[in-house]
């Protein structure tokens, strides 16, 4: 029965169904990247180097916490209220914060709102994966583990226009915080009425054994059958242990990387306008690498993309470095390279927002994510700190020897790793 009720998600025809689902969970994902922009542009507001060991540290907990949560107790869809009321809560403390308080005790609460946001957000970032591959149609899974997920780049963006567009208004840092948050609460809105309507992962209630809840949740689905899944057995011999031992080292390639260049360079090197600008066009790199990758991502074998994504985002580096080599000074040519680096870094992100969801089994899928990402995040605080101190070429060079370790474990998984495409994602993620 319930192996009767997979295939019917992985054979459906998309629908309305489908539409909720993935504008649901682009809301987080936007709303993630609105948030994560407002602790990195407020930093000139205290420009201290602990203001930044902190941003990076607090998702840490949402991601190990909610996620066990959905994996064991509530499922994906109950756990969005958890994550929805967490949102709400942190953004009306700092609206209340930069309305009402000033020195010391507006930064200690400012964090303490950020931390309550980032808490739900980042819990949430694993759970919407795990929701996306669990109830999206096959033929469509890869494309939306791209488009869905690049609503948080897209997010990041707007923040930093918001940011830009006040910069030399009288107080700007205020107005943006809180043309922020009060955007953030909009989203949230709206992410709540659609999250009423999705429905649960039948997947989850399968494997809990809640046959009969998961048989009134297909019934909202669009069940008519589109295309044949590949049920044959994987040509690769990877384990849920190697399985698990690449994802974390592509997390780590990855996140360092494209955190550092997102939004701690341009804390550490930038001041003024430009700080925002880096940012912006940053997350204009990584939105458009989205838009672009999105609509092809099926066409590729995912062990060829794999490889070519982190050999460019390798490569992305070289310009940066000659940047700093030959000392020039032209900020929109730095703008320029940034934007070309994050499009490439970008793209070894959805080999994560693919691969993740995809290799680990139901049971533990968001908690299996949430510490691949956890200790990602555990080294990138660390790592926030000892480059504080490093020069603008050190950056170019660190991100290399990163995106470097990503691409020699490409190299293996082209040869031992699955092409993941067309698949049903029971078979993918088999113990083996």
């Amino acid at each position: 029965m319930s192996e009767n009720l997979i295939r019917k998600i992985d054979l459906a025809k998309w629908g309305k169904m489908h539409w909720y689902i993935f504008f649901s969970t682009s809301i987080g994902f936007f709303l993630w990247g609105i948030i994560n922009t407002l602790g990195y542009a407020f930093f000139p507001t205290y420009q201290n180097i602990y203001y930044l060991i902190v941003i990076a540290a607090i998702p840490l907990l949402g991601d190990l916490i909610l996620t066990r949560i959905s994996d064991r107790i509530m499922g994906r869809k109950k756990t969005y209220i958890i994550t929805m009321g967490l949102y709400g809560l942190g953004s009306l403390i700092i609206v209340l914060d930069l309305l009402f308080i000033k020195g010391l005790l507006q930064m200690v609460l400012f964090l303490l709102g950020y931390g309550i946001s980032m808490f739900g957000v980042e819990g949430e970032v694993p759970i919407g994966l795990s929701l996306l591959a669990e109830l999206t149609p096959v033929k469509y899974r890869e494309k939306i583990l791209v488009l869905s997920p690049n609503f948080e780049n897209i997010g990041a963006a707007i923040a930093a226009a918001i940011a830009l567009s006040v910069y030399f208004m009288k107080n700007s840092f205020i107005i943006m915080g809180i043309s922020i948050a009060i955007m953030a609460i909009i989203g949230l809105i709206i992410a709540i009425m659609l999250r009423l309507l999705m429905p649960e992962s039948i997947r989850w209630l399968t494997a809990k054994g809640k046959i009969k809840d998961a048989e009134k949740e297909i019934s909202k689905i669009t069940t008519s059958q589109e295309l044949n899944v590949k049920e044959n057995f994987l040509s690769s011999n990877i384990g849920l242990k190697k399985r698990f031992l690449f994802l974390t080292i592509w997390s780590l390639a990855n996140y360092l990387t494209w955190s550092l260049m997102a939004f701690v360079l341009a804390d550490f090197y930038f001041k003024g306008s430009s700080l925002i600008e880096v940012i912006l066009w940053a997350n204009l790199g990584a939105s458009f690498a989205g838009l672009l990758i999105g609509p092809i991502i099926d066409k590729i074998d995912m062990r060829k993309y794999t490889f070519i994504s982190f050999l460019t985002a390798t490569i992305s580096f070289l310009p940066i470095l000659a940047y700093t080599i030959f000392n020039f000074k032209s900020l929109y040519l730095f703008y320029s390279l940034t934007f070309i680096n994050l499009f490439f870094i970008t793209m070894t992100w959805f080999v994560r927002t693919i691969y993740e969801p995809t290799l680990f089994p139901t049971t533990n899928r968001a908690f299996y994510i949430g510490i691949v990402r956890g200790i990602a995040m555990t080294t990138y605080t660390i790592s926030t700190y000892l480059t504080s101190s490093l020069p603008l070429w050190g950056f170019a060079i660190y991100g290399m020897g990163f995106q470097g370790l990503g691409l020699i474990a490409s190299v293996y998984w082209i040869k031992r790793g699955e092409d993941v495409r067309y698949k049903s994602l029971d078979v993918l993620s088999k113990i083996k």
